[in-house]
């Protein structure tokens, strides 16, 4: 026992050279999860409804307060061809919706129907829906449809928003409908009613003017086109943002702009078959799927995925090690085949997503999911 006691006091004692050839293991950092890049669909996802209708009324007001009002098409004559042309196409498209067993072939059919959205847009132009709208009309009719409860963000929209861009990420909206003008309208008039309903500062939800919008624009004037994304950005003749792929295309021109040099994980939210190829293709893609009864774009959508084989599972499931291992997929393969579905942003705030290295649940929903049932699924944790 002396012996012993007299080696450490040796060691202790030693010269510092000896010292050094001591190897003393270093702890490794801790790692932090890089930045995230969010990019949101528009109707049906950061809304609860189609807010088409709403800007198409735009032009018709304005029609109407003409001295000599031009001859438009109604509204519903434009919807109904349109799904006239859709049926036609679906029917003479093969394979068939029954027989598309792969992703490949549906991303395929959802690329078919260009020539569907392409001659819808030019019957639009054609009947002169939007001749004459100018900007101001259309932020005017944004403002007045949140007012009037005509158009509902989703619950969880602005906490999830303001986290993400708190945390040095970036967030875009990204949209085959109309418009970009009309998108940032509604969220500034949203946040505009907050912040008097909980008497804010003024500054309170600044977050929104550095939101990266892309969608079709009116440009209005006497021929009351439409804009086309792929034509004014030096992308040939590819038309406006119509189709699944086309707005994929689109989502990577949204990231290759935002690259600070920096990691970031991508993270796309969408609720129906256009954002297919969005979701497919992001790190993390969450459908929408509205709790109760779900629209019909939201029930093809899960539907589609299920012939496809590709798995979904409530966001509140999600564990450490999904985040891990989803993290950097390359997203031009889209060599992952299973996403995630939210009810809301509250969901999708709440998850491991977005509360990166915290090993226990985050919110009571994810404690009760473990003896209950989703909605849609079964939970097994």
């Amino acid at each position: 026992m002396q012996q012993v006691q007299n080696h450490i006091k040796h060691v202790l004692k030693a010269p510092h050279s000896y010292a050094r050839s001591i190897s003393i293991p270093r702890l490794k950092p801790p790692t932090m999860p890089p930045p995230i890049h969010l990019i949101l669909d528009w109707d049906g996802t950061l809304t609860t409804t189609s807010t088409l209708p709403l800007i198409a009324q735009t032009g018709y007001d304005l029609n109407a307060s003409f001295a000599q009002p031009h001859q438009i098409p109604s509204w519903n004559s434009i919807s109904e061809a349109y799904t006239s042309d859709y049926r036609a196409h679906s029917n003479a498209y093969t394979p068939c919706a029954a027989e598309r067993n792969s992703i490949e072939q549906e991303l395929a059919w959802l690329e078919s129907l260009r020539y569907v959205e392409g001659k819808s847009m030019e019957r639009v132009e054609a009947g002169g829906i939007f001749r004459g709208v100018r900007k101001k009309d259309v932020q005017r009719a944004a403002d007045e449809a949140v007012r009037e409860g005509k158009v509902v963000l989703r619950k969880g929209w602005e906490r999830l928003i303001d986290r993400v861009v708190s945390a040095n990420g970036e967030v875009g909206i990204l949209s085959v409908g109309w418009s970009g003008e009309f998108i940032r309208g509604c969220l500034e008039a949203a946040v505009r009613r907050k912040n008097v309903a909980e008497e804010n500062g003024v500054g309170s939800g600044d977050y929104v003017a550095r939101i990266d919008i892309r969608a079709n624009e009116i440009t209005g004037g006497q021929d009351g086109r439409m804009s086309r994304y792929f034509e004014e950005n030096g992308k040939g003749g590819e038309g406006g943002i119509w189709t699944a792929r086309q707005k994929r295309m689109v989502m990577e021109d949204m990231t290759r702009k935002s690259k600070r040099g920096i990691e970031e994980s991508l993270v796309y939210v969408g609720d129906s078959m256009t954002d297919l190829e969005c979701l497919l293709s992001a790190d993390f893609g969450v459908c929408v799927w509205s709790e109760g009864e779900m629209t019909g774009e939201q029930l093809d959508l899960e539907q589609a995925l299920k012939r496809l084989g590709i798995d979904s599972r409530w966001i509140g499931q999600m564990r450490a090690c999904d985040v891990e291992a989803e993290h950097g997929t390359n997203r031009t393969e889209m060599k992952r085949y299973n996403l995630w579905w939210a009810r809301d942003f509250d969901d999708i705030w709440e998850s491991l997503l977005f509360n990166a290295g915290n090993e226990i649940d985050i919110c009571p929903a994810s404690k009760a999911a473990r003896d209950c049932q989703s909605p849609r699924f079964p939970i097994s944790i």
